[in-house]
């Protein structure tokens, strides 16, 4: 029996993790409904080099093969993967409680990947609600938002989660698009919406813009559709980690509440004599975070850069490519990218692009060192 349900969850790992390969690189607009229903819906294919052009046809910006190597698929990322195996488990926790929901925050430095992990673990998120209940067409399991522009007025937090829904109305004519708005208070229509719509999941981008202050009334607000309509929120951005925090301490009266528990704790005495209050060494207010980090190469680990090579390999759409020619650079690859994925991603996609373009249809150093990706 035991056997049977690692088999089975073994299964779904795997189709979960497969999904996310097939997932756009570079979705269309999906802070709108339509656009981010194209997104969870779009799948990502290696192109059939067989029916390609001839390595050295000159080829136009639209071929196939040359816009699929702007993007490639995802590649394979341990702590990625480990990441959206773990929210994907947290949120079906989540779906069958009516308290006690637990948000998440991905936190790490620019260029590691935190969006795009966000995105598909929201397309996972609406795959799966789909999978189970069918795709019902008033039915919204996910919103994507980003932080307002202006985020001290939780009124244009909301309007960001109103455009979403398609509840703003768009400017009449030019003259309208150039006035200054009043930013109505739409938090009502929008709570309307999400409940006769299922909505289940928020994610919320670009939290580094965010200063904590500003964020609290949001908070309050996310509370009350949390606790009324069981949405949970997975927030992202670098330094998501202490700016929710110190917001969450704000929201939630932290200090006050553990100065009243200092109040009522049991006293015990140490080995020293010195007496103190019995407190838990963890923060109620504090939520699990997913850590994305530049990907190391050093002695003790020589394995998981490599495999990330080989994973950008067998997603490459070339004539020519030679055998581990992503590989036997590792060293190099790592040391003009630092092992940021998005410097990664732009190295190899260029050069991809660059080697159909002059027809050699290979990855050399040579081809690398003339790709541009700063630093």
């Amino acid at each position: 029996m035991l056997s049977s349900k690692n088999s089975t969850r073994a299964d779904r790992d795997r189709q979960i993790l497969d999904r996310a390969r097939a997932a756009p690189m570079a979705p269309r607009w999906v802070f709108t409904l339509q656009g981010w229903n194209n997104y969870v819906h779009e799948m990502v294919e290696l192109p059939d080099l067989a029916a390609s052009h001839p390595p050295g046809t000159p080829v136009l910006s639209d071929d196939v093969r040359l816009r699929y190597h702007g993007h490639l698929r995802m590649v394979s990322h341990p702590l990625f993967d480990k990441a959206l195996l773990k929210t994907s488990r947290l949120l079906l926790a989540n779906g069958n409680r009516r308290e006690g929901l637990l948000d998440r925050v991905i936190d790490g430095p620019p260029g590691t990947g935190k969006t795009f992990l966000l995105r598909v673990i929201g397309r996972e998120f609406q795959r799966s609600v789909e999978d189970r209940q069918g795709g019902h067409e008033n039915q919204i399991p996910v919103v994507h938002v980003a932080a307002p522009q202006d985020p001290e007025n939780v009124a244009n937090w909301v309007w960001e989660i109103a455009d979403f829904l398609g509840l703003t109305p768009a400017p009449r004519d030019v003259e309208e698009l150039l006035q200054v708005r009043r930013i109505p208070d739409l938090s009502q229509p929008v709570w309307r919406v999400m409940e006769r719509s299922s909505t289940r999941l928020l994610l919320v981008d670009g939290l580094q813009r965010v200063h904590p202050d500003h964020l609290v009334p949001f908070l309050a607000y996310m509370e009350k559709l949390r606790e009324e309509l069981g949405i949970s929120t997975i927030f992202c951005g670098t330094g998501s980690r202490k700016i929710l925090q110190a917001a969450q301490d704000r929201a939630v009266h932290t200090s006050e509440a553990l100065q009243g528990l200092a109040e009522r704790a049991s006293v015990i005495t140490g080995d020293d004599g010195t007496k103190h209050p019995l407190l838990p060494q963890v923060s109620p207010s504090r939520l699990p975070v997913t850590w994305l980090d530049p990907v190391p190469l050093y002695s003790g680990d020589q394995e998981t850069w490599p495999s990330i090579l080989r994973g950008f390999e067998e997603n490459l759409c070339l004539h020519r490519l030679s055998e581990h020619a992503l590989v036997k650079e590792a060293k190099y690859l790592h040391a003009r990218t630092g092992g940021y994925f998005k410097l990664l991603s732009q190295l190899i996609c260029q050069a991809a692009m660059a080697a159909i373009e002059i027809g050699s249809e290979d990855i050399t150093r040579e081809l690398l060192e003339d790709i541009d990706i700063g630093g």
